[in-house]
């Protein structure tokens, strides 16, 4: 039964399945495209990770990992075929993501050969080569995305345990209901729900940096090897998904160290503990973050330096320049940015609003009915969702709340563990507010689990009086703020998966007619270098869907609506046009 699923079961399952994934990457790194096929290399994999549990946990936890290797094998094959007839969702996944995914799966190894894609070239490639395993096993174009839904699955199976394992309730269905809808929040951040069914990557990088703060906080309570195994596993992928990964890993694990001090605040004095954890932790995390670093994703990170003398290439503000609304442009502070982003209206920037539109102040917890369903995969205004800001500072006012009532020992009972929790959220947050884009809400998607983690201590606090349910009253508001949230981004996701229907609809009428043009919408800003020319590959996506249900495209430079008989738009920035001069494969002209 779910309600019995422990802390320890949960964690040898989400620690094989990161470990498996670790190792996936690390064989893609190896020289042997072309030698070894990814149905070689996938149960190759499963069975290091099986030994390797083994070694560290016994036979028990072996036939658990072994379990959740096959449950996970399941969600990915069942999410994977079953999702196959929708076309992904945003721009970005045609431009760069699905290349990238594609070749990859066909033997493409980013050490040996520089790709014409200029990002693809310059991004970390570690999530696409996950992703490429489950396209060339089976042979399905849009595969990839199940990975995020796999991932997300199994993290929000390790947050139930702990907090069933953890909080404080004299009634266990109490309990089970709490840690059900707290687990069901942190996995239901709006970042991920506007993100399934997308190739954007800031979602599988908050599930990702989930799972090593889960991994991090059952290591703290019930010390194992293999949460540490999970822990380096995370580090390896975390930091190859995305270049942010390099400001929010080492943050992480520092949240993950004021934790432990603060949950052993009584066992020794601070300079002893700092030694056993650095000892014991430290080293061995900081031995996974250079191997992942200068090893792993030597491309992009190393030969960045090596090409243009800088980690990250092209540069942060010349991507953004364009990319940012108006009223957070400039030297403004980081710290200010993330308030004008946590108190923002919840707008978006898609359906012919500009990508520079000024964010909208508004107080917390007011809304407006079309709130609900503004998110999307790139939403640039409010992204955490309409209540965001009322769940943060109740969340704020409630741990501080418990803190001032817990004081007073004689009436009320205190767990350091609420302390230790709220100490890592704390992290969490402050590294959110000085992000350097801490505007946008999926480049901070860990400002959502810190708001989570400020509500938690006041299941700690215990007492018969009346303020505690104050307190619990204050987190119990803050939950419902979130959960409204979760509305919104699912009414968000649910929209823009409409919308991308019907745009590919006329694929379908497409299928009649002889020939398609397509063009693509060029960017006014140029990125390239001596061996990157294309900073766009959305045209040749197209043409290879378009081909897989029969269509011939031909790429045309120029858009001419006068010429076509019926044009649209694709995502990805491509104009699709069948010309008057187009026959029908009937026989008989478009016209």
């Amino acid at each position: 039964m779910i309600d019995q699923f422990s802390i320890r079961t949960a964690n040898t399952v989400a620690a094989s399945i990161f470990t498996f994934a670790a190792l996936l990457l690390i064989a893609n790194r190896l020289p042997v495209q072309g030698v070894l096929s990814a149905a070689i290399i996938v149960p190759i994999s499963a069975g290091v990770t099986l030994l390797l549990v083994f070694a560290s946990d016994g036979w028990r936890s072996t036939r658990v990992a072994l379990y959740a290797l096959l449950a996970f094998f399941a969600v990915l094959a069942i999410w994977a075929f079953g999702t196959q007839s929708l076309y992904p969702v945003g721009h970005d996944g045609y431009v760069y993501h699905l290349p990238a995914i594609w070749d990859l799966a066909a033997g493409w190894h980013p050490f040996f050969t520089p790709h014409n894609n200029i990002w693809i070239d310059s991004y970390p490639t570690g999530y696409w080569a996950l992703q490429s395993y489950i396209v060339a096993t089976t042979g399905l174009p849009f595969a990839g995305l199940a990975l995020l839904g796999g991932l997300a699955i199994f993290v929000g199976l390790q947050a139930f345990a702990f907090f069933n394992g953890r909080l404080s309730s004299q009634r266990p269905r109490v309990r089970f209901v709490a840690a059900l809808i707290i687990a069901g929040l942190v996995i239901a951040n709006p970042v991920v729900l506007i993100q399934i069914q997308t190739h954007y990557v800031d979602a599988p990088l908050y599930i990702v940096g989930t799972a090593i703060v889960f991994f991090m906080l059952t290591d703290a309570i019930e010390p194992n090897r293999l949460a540490k195994w999970g822990v380096c596993g995370g580090i390896i992928l975390f930091l190859n998904i995305k270049t942010s990964a390099l400001y929010f890993g080492p943050l992480i694990i520092f949240g993950g160290f004021v934790m432990e001090l603060i949950l052993n605040k009584a066992n020794l004095r601070l300079f002893p503990r700092v030694i056993d954890w650095f000892k014991s932790k430290g080293i061995l995390y900081a031995a996974a973050g250079i191997f992942a670093i200068v090893a792993i994703g030597y491309k992009p990170y190393v030969t960045n330096i090596l090409d243009h003398g800088a980690l990250l290439y092209p540069q942060s503000d010349e991507i953004m320049d364009g990319n940012t609304p108006m009223n957070v442009k400039g030297p403004m502070p980081a710290p200010m940015k993330f308030l004008y982003g946590v108190f923002a209206k919840t707008e978006d920037n898609l359906w012919g609003v500009p990508t520079e539109e000024e964010i909208h102040l508004k107080f917390p917890g007011t809304f407006q009915i079309k709130e609900f369903i503004a998110p999307y995969f790139d939403i640039r205004r409010g992204g955490f969702g309409p209540f965001f800001s009322l769940a943060l500072i109740l969340s704020l006012i409630s741990y501080a709340a418990c803190r001032i009532v817990a004081r007073n020992t004689e009436l009320y009972s205190w767990s350091r563990e609420g302390d230790a929790i709220a100490g890592l959220g704390g992290v969490l947050l402050v590294s959110s507010m000085f992000f350097p884009e801490s505007w946008w809400a999926r480049y901070i998607p860990f400002a959502w689990l810190s708001c989570i983690f400020f509500v938690l201590p006041a299941f700690y606090l215990k007492g018969a009086k009346k303020s505690v349910v104050i307190v619990r009253t204050l987190s119990v508001i803050a939950v419902l703020s979130l959960i409204g949230c979760v509305l919104s981004g699912g009414l968000g996701a649910l929209r823009q998966h409409y919308h991308s229907y019907n745009r590919t609809l006329p694929i379908d009428v497409m299928e009649e007619y002889s020939v398609v043009e397509l063009t693509l919408v060029k960017d006014i800003r140029v990125f390239q270098d001596y061996q990157s020319k294309s900073q766009s590959d959305a045209v040749a996506v197209w043409a290879s869907i378009l081909q897989r249900r029969g269509v011939n495209t031909i790429e045309q430079p120029n858009f001419n609506h006068e010429k076509c008989l019926l044009d649209g738009y694709f995502l990805g920035g491509v104009i699709w046009c069948v010309p008057k001069e187009a026959t029908k494969k009937s026989g008989t002209t478009a016209e």
